[in-house]
């Protein structure tokens, strides 16, 4: 792993200084981390025997870590947001920490993209990780390269899950502009991320493609507007062909909030058909941040209906960057306990779902 991150921290400035340079340079093969495992059915479905409901309820949230600094973490996985990640030390301490006191070993994820967006400049040889639609412009080398680097550096931090690549196909509009997509064609946008989450793989972490279906061209950012896409089945079609191109490359797929009117303009990870369709892919889904503020509209302000909500349309993780633990925020856990108990026909969807969360799980060696 030293050695890897030596040789990278060597390469990647080079990168910068010409395509040419990287693609000589990506010949040489590059040092790997432990790679994902096959998934067990033996090993998920024990897993799955052990656990009580409260267990099961907690691994379909993966949220801010808790703010306790003692006692059980009963959320499936914690993703570190920004102010998280700012020193290599600390960070490997908070997740040894959190790690150490799981119910049960936890997926920890982070936003890890390049560019502007690069959550990883503090680490050695990551500092000008490119950004996606930079890859976009170079080769397929590159871009398992890159995902191989930003893969060891997401290890040693003790990160294992990557909510990348973003497979949104944008030639204009916020995915564009911001340099967050690879490009337009979906047969390009799937070779670029493919080679990307590939590279992840050979390090050891996940990959989870968004912001399905798509966030196509939109100029608005749905962290601050509710937005509903009015594009037909067709076009919609053809921007998730390149999830679908993708294919087995992605460990899962995030669900944007994004509406679209063909599906009632409700944002899609409300949407019980648009899961579906992620899940007959073999993907387990995971929310955009149920935490932004604008997307309670959704459920009338209603921040717990929004959390209902969400399951309700058969997410596998409700993602919240809120702590679970946080007396202004809303008692997650409990409101889940609350519509099992009042609804035990949702048993059987839920073991499901954490059956696909324990497999990914399983991917990394935690179980």
């Amino acid at each position: 792993m030293l050695r890897g991150m030596k040789y990278l921290a060597f390469i990647l400035p080079v990168v910068l200084a010409g395509a040419i340079v990287l693609v000589a340079a990506a010949e040489e093969p590059p040092a790997q981390g432990p790679a994902l495992r096959p998934i067990s059915a033996a090993r998920v479905d024990a897993a799955l025997a052990s656990l009580s409901l409260e267990d099961k309820l907690g691994q379909v949230l993966m949220s801010y870590p808790p703010l306790a600094k003692t006692g059980p973490v009963r959320v499936g996985g914690v993703v570190m947001v920004g102010n998280l990640l700012k020193d290599a030390d600390k960070v490997r301490a908070r997740i040894q920490d959190l790690q150490a006191r799981a119910t049960v070993p936890l997926l920890i994820a982070a936003d890890v993209e390049g560019g502007e967006l690069n959550k990883l400049s503090f680490m050695p040889g990551l500092e000008h990780v490119p950004s996606a639609r930079e890859l976009g412009q170079g080769s397929h080398a590159q871009a398992l390269a890159w995902g191989v680097a930003v893969g060891q550096g997401m290890g040693q931090l003790g990160l294992n899950v990557s909510l990348a690549p973003v497979l949104d196909l944008a030639g204009s509009g916020l995915m564009y502009e911001s340099g967050r997509s690879y490009g337009a064609d979906p047969e390009h946008v799937a070779s670029m991320g493919s080679a990307f989450a590939g590279g992840l793989a050979q390090a050891g972490v996940l990959s989870v493609g968004k912001h399905y279906p798509g966030y196509g061209d939109l100029s608005e950012n749905t962290d601050f507007h509710l937005l509903v896409r009015d594009v037909s089945h067709e076009a919609l079609e053809l921007e998730m062909s390149a999830f679908r191109q993708a294919g087995a490359a992605l460990d899962g797929v995030m669900v944007g909030n994004v509406g679209y009117q063909i599906y009632g303009g409700k944002p899609a990870i409300l949407c019980p058909e648009i899961v579906r369709m992620a899940h007959e892919q073999g993907w387990p889904t995971i929310t955009d941040d149920l935490a932004i503020g604008t997307l309670a509209q959704a459920t009338g302000d209603d921040p717990e209906q929004l959390f209902l909500a969400a399951f309700r349309a058969g997410n596998d993780i409700l993602l919240t960057t809120a702590p679970p633990d946080w007396d202004k925020g809303i008692d997650y856990l409990g409101i889940l306990e609350a519509e099992l108990r009042h609804d035990p026909t949702l048993l059987p969807s839920l073991d499901d779902r954490v059956r696909r969360v324990l497999g990914m799980k399983d991917r990394l060696g935690l179980l």
